[in-house]
């Protein structure tokens, strides 16, 4: 019975879900089962890279600039800049400080300096309820730098453009059912569970010329989202394999831009070694996946958003007591990109545990 009930919950959840898959690096966020059993906070550190096209150049697809209103730069290599942006009537003008200025008539010109980091500090929260439920938040600070050496607005290039934006993320709430199935030897976890982003971050920065950033790198998205979830795990002796899922469906948001749908999944095989009875060293290695489709703004398609990503995966937990230190490093290892997009470099991921019972 309670097999064919976390069926039933999967099969519902996937079934409110578009048919269609931005990215999520942190839609699955389930730790090893040294913490089986146990509620925690913990505090981690994110930190994902970009670098490198394709093609090098002037690749960006050629746009009219009918409707869009005069271009303001600054030459910097600190400060934003004010490209030509959209017009959302036929009078007020949206300034958009644009990370990749997509269908602004502008271009960039792509080169080997190009890159953007992307940067969070996140506190999470996991309450575990008698054994079978479990209820968690991700609270994120969202710290995001994007350089440009040569934008073209012809005649006149703008070259050394640097982009930064600070503020709260989007918080997200989740609720998973924990099921067990033990024998003689092995054990395993199924957790099927649902998850919800609520836009609370902030999704309208503004520049030091008071010009809203793109969407894209705005710390929040001012929209709401929904994540379908499910987690396997075995454990055969000491020796075991995580397998992770998730499904991402977002409302449209602040100016008027919705992210793609995106898939996300990885497969992790791990080892526990003891040491002096109390010091757990949990080694890891494995895959992980990213599907998302094209964003769109103000209804129309994003042409260089959205594509396929496969990393290698590589990490490590030290547990001691009630305290474990984790640390995740993945390196792409193949990536088909809609359009000309700046490529995926490696992520890093550190954090710190502290496991209670409630």
């Amino acid at each position: 019975m309670k097999r064919l009930t976390i069926l039933a919950i999967t099969l519902l959840i996937l079934s409110f879900l578009p048919k269609e898959a931005k990215a999520c690096d942190s839609c699955n966020f389930f730790e090893y089962s040294l913490l089986q059993n146990r509620s925690y906070f913990g505090l981690f550190y994110r930190h994902r890279n970009f670098s490198g096209y394709n093609q090098y150049g002037n690749t960006s697809p050629q746009v009219t600039t009918a409707g869009l209103s005069n271009a303001v730069f600054e030459n910097s290599a600190t400060n934003s800049y004010t490209p030509n942006a959209r017009m959302l009537s036929t009078t007020i003008p949206d300034h958009v400080v644009m990370h990749e200025p997509e269908g602004t008539g502008l271009y960039v010109n792509k080169t080997k300096m190009d890159w953007e980091t992307y940067e969070t500090v996140e506190l999470r929260g996991n309450f575990m309820l008698k054994n079978n439920w479990n209820f968690a938040f991700l609270l994120p600070y969202e710290s995001n730098l994007v350089y440009y050496e040569k934008l073209l607005d012809l005649p006149n290039p703008v070259q050394d453009t640097t982009i930064s934006v600070k503020g709260w993320g989007d918080l997200t709430l989740a609720a998973d059912y924990i099921h067990y199935i033990y024998n003689s030897k092995a054990r395993h976890i199924f957790r099927p569970g649902i998850a919800i982003t609520a836009p609370t971050g902030q999704s309208r920065r503004v520049s030091d010329s008071e010009q809203l950033f793109d969407p894209i790198i705005q710390p929040g998205t001012g929209s709401w989202s929904l994540i379908g979830r499910m987690n396997y795990q075995l454990f055969y002796t000491k020796t075991g394999a995580n397998l992770s899922f998730s499904y991402k469906t977002a409302t449209e948001g602040s100016q008027e831009y919705q992210f793609g749908n995106s898939f996300n999944g990885s497969a992790v095989g791990f080892h526990q070694f003891t040491f002096q009875n109390n010091w757990i060293l949990v080694p890891n290695f494995g895959g992980y996946f990213e599907h998302s489709a094209n964003d769109t703004w103000e209804g129309e398609k994003q042409a260089l958003t959205g594509g396929d990503v496969v990393f290698a995966q590589t990490g490590t937990d030290l547990n001691i007591k009630d305290w474990t230190l984790s640390f995740v490093w993945q390196t792409p290892l193949s990536q088909n990109l809609n359009g000309n997009q700046i490529l995926h470099r490696d992520r890093l991921s550190i954090g710190i545990i502290k496991s209670f019972k409630l």
